[in-house]
């Protein structure tokens, strides 16, 4: 099971949200802008992640996570 995401501010565990509502053709997803350099730069061509994102529930701070 993974860890529990918690807020950076209060502390207090986030909820799991759902986008809804983009004007985006399709799904929305996190790429490299340098194949070269950066953190995503180890990924394979077929791996694309999908930004998540996660609420606080007492600040109301959003969090996007890049997951699989």
């Amino acid at each position: 099971m993974p860890a529990e995401k918690l807020c950076p501010d209060c502390d207090e565990p986030l909820e799991e949200m759902e986008l809804q509502g983009t004007d985006v053709v399709g799904e929305l997803s996190i790429v490299s802008k340098s194949p070269e350099e950066g953190f995503l730069s180890s990924m394979r061509a077929d791996e694309i992640l999908t930004p998540v994102p996660y609420v606080c529930p007492e600040c109301r701070r959003t969090l996007f996570y890049a997951e699989e």
